[in-house]
This record gives C-alpha cells, sequence and structure tokens, in this order.
C-alpha cells in the first residue's frame, strides 16, 4: 500500500535552527513528509501521526484547521527519545464525501496497524473515530474503545452518532467514556445506551481519583479525545467549552496512561477550533498532550500476570457469601494490579485490570462491580 497515495505533503517549516536547540527539537528527530522527502517504509517506524482536516459531519466547523496549528506546536517541543523512530504523515487528502474521510482513515489505520506502528491522529472532529474504529473491526475480533468526553455523542447531529455507530459494530467488545458531565447528558441517552457494553464514569469521580483511569486505559485498543472534556480556562479552542472539565495536566496524565498502556495503539485528538483558541493554548495543550503520550509508550511494560511469576504477588479473598473466590495480582515491578474473573465455559480465567480499590473493597467482603461486569459479559 502506497501511503503517499493518501496524503498531502507537510507545508509547515520545521523548527528554526539555532546551534543550541537544532539536534533537541521533535521537529529535528523525526521524518516528514515533504515533496522532497516522501514517505518511505512504514516498517521502519515506531509512530506515525496524520492529520484529518474534517470536520463536515459536526456543529463544530473550524476544527478543520486544527492539524497544521497543533502540528506547529509539536514541531517546537523538545524531542521524547532520540530512539524512537517517528513520521509524520501530513495530513489526509480532501474528500469529496464525509464517508469517504472515513473509509481513507480505515485503510491508513489499519495499514499502519498491520505493521505494528502506534498511530496518532489530529482531528478534526471526533466523528473521525468511526474510521480508525473500522480499521480494528479487520483484524481484531473484541475491540475495546475509550473515549474522554464531557457528553456522549450518540444522537444525530452529534458529530454524526459516531458512538452509536460504533456500538453497533460487529467487534465491539466494551467501550467506556470517562470524564461525563451530567448536565450535558440527556438521561434517556444512558437509557438508551444500557443494552450495549457501554460504561461512563462521571468527571467528579474521575477527578476525584484520577489513578482510576489508568486500569481502564491500561486494556483499551482505540483512544479518542475530545478536548472539550477540558475546562474552558484550560482549553478555550473548542466551539463547546464548559467551565467545567479536566484540567490541563489531568489531560496529560491520561494521555500517558493511554501511552503507558499494553495494548494501546491508537490516540486521535479532537474537536480543536483554531477559531475560538486564545494564544494558541488549546493547540499548544494538544501537542503536549501527544508528547505525553509518546512519553509513556517509551515506557511500556508488557506485564502478564500468571500464577508462578515471580514478578507478582498473589491475593485471595474469600467469604463464605461468596460463591467465588476473588484473586488478585500486584506487579512487583510496576505496583499495578489485576482481577482475576472466572470463565465458566473454559474452567479457567481472564485477569483484567484494575486498582487497589477493588482489593480493598473486596476485603470488605464486597463483590468489587468490575468483577460483576465482566463476569456477565464473558459467561
Amino acid at each position: 500500500m502506497d501511503l503517499n497515495l493518501y496524503f498531502e505533503p507537510v507545508e509547515l517549516d520545521r523548527p528554526e535552527k539555532s546551534p543550541r536547540t537544532e539536534k533537541a527539537m521533535f521537529g529535528q528527530n523525526m521524518r516528514i513528509n515533504t515533496p522532497s522527502t516522501p514517505i518511505d517504509e512504514i516498517s521502519n517506524y515506531n509512530v506515525a501521526i496524520f492529520g484529518v482536516s474534517e470536520d463536515r459531519n459536526s456543529f463544530n466547523r473550524g476544527a478543520a484547521l486544527a492539524p497544521d496549528r497543533i502540528r506547529s506546536s509539536l514541531y517546537n517541543l523538545y524531542r521524547i527519545n532520540e530512539k524512537v523512530r517517528i513520521i509524520d504523515l501530513g495530513n489526509l487528502k480532501k474528500t469529496q464525501t464525509v464517508g469517504d474521510t472515513y473509509y481513507g482513515v480505515r485503510d491508513v489505520v489499519l495499514e499502519l496497524l498491520r505493521n505494528q506502528v502506534l498511530v496518532v491522529i489530529i482531528g478534526g472532529t471526533q466523528d473521525i473515530t468511526y474510521g480508525a474504529y473500522m480499521a480494528y473491526e479487520k483484524d481484531h475480533p473484541a475491540v475495546k474503545v475509550i473515549s474522554v468526553d464531557s457528553r456522549i455523542d450518540v444522537e444525530e447531529g452529534m458529530n454524526n452518532g459516531w458512538i452509536e455507530k460504533v456500538l453497533s459494530g460487529n467487534k465491539l467488545f466494551e467501550y467506556t467514556n470517562i470524564g461525563h458531565q451530567q448536565y450535558l447528558v440527556n438521561r434517556d441517552t444512558t437509557e438508551k445506551l444500557g443494552k450495549f457494553p457501554f460504561e461512563s464514569v462521571r468527571l467528579g469521580q474521575a477527578r476525584e481519583n484520577l489513578e482510576m483511569a489508568e486500569p481502564v486505559l491500561r486494556d483499551a485498543h482505540l483512544v479518542s479525545f475530545d478536548v472539550s472534556s477540558i475546562r474552558q480556562s484550560d482549553s478555550p479552542g473548542t466551539a463547546f467549552p464548559s467551565p467545567n472539565g479536566f484540567m490541563a495536566e489531568e489531560a496529560c496524565q491520561i494521555a500517558r496512561y493511554a501511552g503507558l498502556s499494553d495494548q494501546v495503539s491508537c490516540l486521535g485528538i479532537f474537536e480543536v477550533n483554531p477559531e475560538f483558541d486564545l494564544h494558541d493554548q488549546t493547540t499548544n495543550l494538544a501537542s503536549q498532550m501527544i508528547w505525553y503520550f509518546i512519553e509513556g509508550y517509551t515506557q511500556r511494560r508488557a506485564e502478564k500476570p500468571a500464577q508462578g511469576n515471580p514478578d507478582f504477588r498473589i491475593f485471595v479473598v474469600s467469604h463464605e457469601d461468596m460463591e467465588h473466590e476473588l484473586r488478585f495480582y500486584k506487579s512487583q515491578v510496576t505496583g499495578r494490579w489485576w482481577l482475576d474473573v472466572p470463565h465458566l465455559e473454559s474452567g479457567g480465567s481472564v485477569a483484567v485490570p484494575c486498582s487497589s480499590a477493588e482489593y480493598e473493597q473486596a476485603g470488605r467482603h464486597e463483590i468489587p462491580d468490575l468483577w460483576w461486569k465482566v463476569f456477565q459479559r464473558i459467561n
């Protein structure tokens, strides 16, 4: 597949050169698709970044201008690790219809995933997520999608109801939203989604203990981040601002958790609108989120809990009122936790990411909600 056929070369200049900073800048430590340096063998790279200048299916007109503005800011950050091979593919070529854009995103993401390249999508509007999800449907038997959003974009007219399209997919295993604000979500919407494998963590819950987002993200494949989930004072550049939301530091931490995940292979950052931005505050934040995502990627450590593995301690909680004993694994290396859930048909079990909070809950003779949710889904 010739990716050059899908992309417009980058027209931005690299950061201005100076003897002190030239070799240390992000933009000087990556390959950039330009007329003189087109896209070469994609398997040579660890990370691929590309923009999608699309906003035709959203009320957030102007978001199509965001990719180059974010890219300009990203190039001027300092490099993360000279050993990480990064390529900027440019912006996806304009298409005749929005549907064509989705299929273009699908084709590109699929090619990158098949070459084991980490994907970063710069939007554009959040409905682009659907195109990325279609790529996972091709090769993954059970896809887990995470969105970070203050709203739940289900209804037609809200980013083309992309979430409902994803939830209707035949390969979706789980969908979780982080950070919704209840006064921005119609109660009928959550009831409508009750028939799907759907969960949403309210903003207050997430901010009270942001570390709870880590196990949620650890098992995900695709992460879609709407910058309107960040409070307006930190991220004014969106058509749907709110005085409440995540702080900028929290948004970067969530992006880093996604990068640390063993399974996350695609992050999309959407809904940035330069027309509403103040001193490029939101575009700068989006570029820093990308930086933290890739920085987390450089620190990934593949861990798989199992009995007999000396890197893990096993904690077993049993009680006379419990039909099943609860088995927890804690990594001695990273401090991360997993919860074992029995799979009745096979007689085995599935270890799912959790936090120490689930272990503490089990210690109070309560079966964690996470256990029930996974048990019902797999049995």
